[in-house]
């Protein structure tokens, strides 16, 4: 069975360039973009959600 970690960063949209950097760099950790929750406030930032497979499983 795949168990899966999840994380919720703020990310800023209004700077096209950073925002790929941004989710490029949580790709290079192993993070998977699920979803952005919204399109974004007045200051730019939109909440994105991750996931990523665990490791190590303690079951």
């Amino acid at each position: 069975m795949t168990c899966w970690e999840y994380d919720i960063k703020s990310v800023r949209v209004e700077d096209w360039q950073q925002m790929k950097t941004d989710l490029n760099d949580m790709g290079i950790d192993g993070w998977e973009l699920v979803k952005f929750k919204d399109q974004g406030s007045k200051d730019g930032i939109s909440t994105a959600i991750f996931k990523r497979i665990l490791d190590d499983v303690n079951m």
